[in-house]
């Protein structure tokens, strides 16, 4: 029963160690703020990000290059659509003139 206490002893002691770091509340700050945008969106009036203003923005799920709508709708459908065309020989939409 004694080694029982010592261990939760130890358990807290590592516990208050770790709250007490300034990085792991980053940590958990950075996380957080990855799901909020995630679940609701992002903050429009929230300022930018250090690095974010070079960063490449990423098209949301379901659109091509320069935000414009896939007609397959899915990464996958488009590439099964695609290894179809070329497998008899139709040419793709994009390449038809």
């Amino acid at each position: 029963m004694n080694f029982i206490r010592i261990l939760a002893h130890f358990e807290d002691l590592i516990v208050a160690h770790i709250l007490r770091q300034p990085g792991f509340h980053r940590a958990v700050g950075k996380i957080q703020r990855s799901v909020d945008d995630l679940r609701y969106g992002r903050n429009p009036d929230e300022p930018l990000r250090p690095g974010e203003a070079t960063e490449e923005q990423k098209a949301p799920i379901g659109t091509g290059p320069g935000g414009s709508a896939q007609q397959g709708g899915s990464f996958m459908t488009h590439f099964m659509q695609e290894l179809r065309n070329q497998a008899r020989g139709v040419p793709t939409p994009d390449e038809k003139q």
